[in-house]
């Protein structure tokens, strides 16, 4: 498992919980919404390549994979529809990252991820198509274990 970018995530989820404790709740997720569409503009230009490929879906499959990839998160598509395509993340650090400020019940876990790291990380998708979505179909309950996320287009059907 990458060491940096799981080193990162610790440091920016204990600051997130201090500005939570600080600021509230609410406050805390409206800033960091604000600063996921920041950082999609980011991620736009560096994947921009992206923009090029054909279906909503082929653009979100590539973007979800190469922002896991360079965490570095083995990815695998394991299912492609033309409804969605299904994603498998395995050896992910943003998991250790929650485990090293102490997050270990399952329950936060999928919590954080559905309303922390999959938020920013659909603001990017949106870049590329509006009618992205991110969905977490199984969440990674231990180190070994694997997540699985769907990619959607709504409305191109």
């Amino acid at each position: 498992m990458a060491t940096g970018p799981r080193r990162i995530y610790t440091l920016s989820f204990l600051f997130l919980m201090e500005v939570i404790q600080r600021l509230g709740t609410d406050k805390a997720l409206g800033l960091l919404t604000e600063a996921a569409k920041k950082h999609a503009e980011i991620l736009e230009k560096e994947f921009g390549a992206a923009h090029g490929l054909g279906t909503p879906l082929e653009k979100g499959a590539y973007v979800y994979r190469a922002f896991m990839k360079d965490l570095g998160t083995e990815t695998q598509v394991v299912r492609e529809s033309i409804d969605g395509v299904d994603v498998r993340s395995r050896s992910c650090p943003i998991y250790g990252a929650f485990l090293d400020i102490g997050v270990e019940c399952d329950f936060w876990m999928k919590g954080l991820c559905t309303n922390i790291v999959l938020p920013s990380i659909e603001a990017a998708l949106k870049r590329f198509d509006e009618r992205l979505t991110l969905t977490l179909l199984k969440h990674r309950s231990s180190a070994e274990d694997e997540c699985v996320v769907t990619i959607r287009a709504h409305g191109t059907r």
